[in-house]
């Protein structure tokens, strides 16, 4: 028996938006715009419930045409919700594209349902730590689709990084530190802070001015993710992010991260 392309669970979702804030018409409207028709009701003490179910139990949600079909009415019933607050729309997009991830999806900040692409976030070299899979967890949350949450994890992917980097060279660092004291850390550790440059070395103070800015990009990123993370104490609304902004965190997260695992390297290689 096929798998369902769409689990149970966003479904179940869906019901519950479609009877918050659907009526009978609508709910009818935005199945059938869809070319399905509704099967036997149940005995659902809810109207809405039952229509919703007629219909939902009438579609084939192991077969990728009607599933995606079905997922062009979740599109419509998106575009029903409309909270007294905006952080509520936020919560409601954030358990939505929690649950649609789960079956390989993203809902864009415009309340389209997509299929998430395979990444093509280059793979970091992570040959040279003993224990990167904390590593891989922040890697795979680097989603452009949700601004916040690439926005985060961006945040967590350089903290986590830095701290491995201090591991393999037998430094010590305190957990609670934040991200300007780890990225002071780390860059000192591995020669690559402008404190380290020697003065003699040839084309110092553009060397200084690259490795300065580069420290002060990720101290932005940890700023940012204070200010409109999801898994932090959010100050304001995240309605101003969209995807270029995402993308933004993600690639300079990515290349600070990288230049510290192939600096890591390249003093590995030598000391061998």
């Amino acid at each position: 028996m096929a798998a369902d392309v769409i689990h149970r669970r966003v479904r179940r979702e869906f019901r519950q938006l479609s009877v918050g804030w659907g009526t009978l018409r609508t709910i009818t409207d935005a199945f059938e715009s869809e070319g399905f028709s509704p099967g036997p009701e149940s005995d659902e003490s809810s109207q809405r419930r039952r229509l919703f179910d007629a219909y939902a139990e009438a579609i084939d949600w192991s077969d990728a045409e009607q599933a995606d079909r079905a997922l062009r009415v979740f599109e419509e019933v998106v575009s029903w919700i409309e909270p007294p607050e905006p952080s509520q729309l936020e919560q409601v997009y954030a358990n939505l594209r929690r649950l649609l991830q789960r079956d390989g999806y993203g809902l864009s900040d415009e309340g389209l349902i997509y299929p998430v692409k395979t990444s093509t976030i280059p793979p970091l070299p992570l040959e040279s730590l003993r224990n990167p899979a904390s590593i891989r967890e922040h890697l795979d949350r680097l989603d452009p689709s949700d601004p916040s949450l690439a926005i985060g994890a961006s945040k967590s992917l350089i903290e986590a990084t830095s701290k491995h980097v201090l591991e393999e060279l037998g430094i010590d660092y305190d957990d609670r530190s934040d991200i300007p004291a780890l990225v002071r850390d780390v860059q000192k550790a591995l020669k690559a802070h402008p404190d380290t440059i020697a003065p003699t070395t040839i084309g110092r103070d553009t060397i200084v001015r690259i490795l300065s800015n580069l420290s002060q990009v990720t101290v932005g990123i940890a700023a940012l993710r204070n200010e409109y993370a999801p898994d932090h104490g959010r100050t304001r609304s995240s309605s101003g992010l969209s995807s270029r902004h995402a993308q933004l965190a993600i690639g300079t997260a990515h290349t600070y991260c990288r230049f510290l695992l192939d600096t890591l390297k390249h003093r590995q290689d030598r000391a061998n």
